[in-house]
């Protein structure tokens, strides 16, 4: 299984450098955003996708460009509402330039009739474009549900944030609701009580074991990490992706081991 972590994991070191600490490390493709406000921390998203080609990383996930402030409009009527969704057309172009597989999408707000015809007329476009639209959970859920409730598209997927599943909505099964359209992962752990995009080894709790059981039936999603490295670790750069790829590759040995008993 390939192994993946976001671009930017908390340092902000030359893109190029970067890119090829973590190839060396032993990760095999990137997570990343096209958004300009982040080009100071990670360059432009040409850089970032020269530099991880040049250091020979694959493009895994990309995240959609956003302020979580004003998703609601999404669902709104009003120009504010109609911007989003040029944004997000924008993005899904973006991806397929590239040759990103999906673009993970955020929506928050309530579900409306205005905003599932902006929604299905970016999945036109992803279906012209063959790239897929990856909703991932979050803590305002009820317009997650309403999505796939409401849209029947094959372009329309979903993204397991597993941080996010442990500290917003605990025990609820993804995988038995939508496991059939799960196409990317934003992996990461917390203690329970916030989202805090850790490692295990620093005050994580998530039952890793029930996640592997089921992605052993994903052969081929890349396990990618969705991780920041806190200032109060004391960690440089090569000591945090040394952690990383080591709870990546112990994952997935935990993951082949129920893959062998099947």
């Amino acid at each position: 299984m390939d192994k993946g972590i976001s671009f930017y994991f908390g340092f902000e070191s030359d893109p190029f450098l970067r890119a090829k600490k973590i190839k060396d490390v032993g990760f095999d493709c990137i997570i990343t955003n096209a958004d300009k406000k982040f080009n100071s921390q990670n360059g432009s998203i040409s850089t970032q996708v020269k530099a991880a080609k040049l250091a020979g990383l694959k493009l895994s996930s990309l995240h959609m460009s956003y302020n979580a402030d004003e998703l609601h409009y999404f669902w709104e009527k009003g120009f504010k509402g109609w911007l989003l969704k040029k944004k997000l057309i924008k993005d899904v172009k973006i991806a397929h330039k590239y040759g990103f597989k999906c673009v993970v999408v955020h929506l928050q707000g309530e579900y409306s009739p205005v905003g599932e015809k902006r929604l299905r007329q970016v999945l036109d476009v992803c279906d012209k474009l063959n790239v897929c639209l990856a909703i991932e959970n979050l803590r305002h859920y009820d317009v997650f549900f309403e999505t796939f409730k409401n849209i029947k598209h094959n372009k329309l997927r979903f993204n397991l944030d597993t941080g996010h599943n442990n500290c917003f909505d605990r025990g609820f099964d993804y995988f038995k609701s939508f496991g059939d359209k799960l196409i990317s992962l934003h992996l990461h752990d917390n203690d329970g009580t916030f989202d805090q995009h850790t490692l295990t080894c620093f005050s994580g709790n998530i039952n890793w074991d029930n996640i592997a059981k089921n992605l052993a039936k994903h052969p081929n999603i890349s396990l990618d990490y969705e991780i920041f490295c806190k200032k109060a670790y004391n960690l440089t750069e090569d000591e945090y992706l040394k952690l990383a790829i080591e709870q990546a590759r112990g994952f997935e040995k935990l993951i082949s081991s129920y893959q062998n008993k099947n």
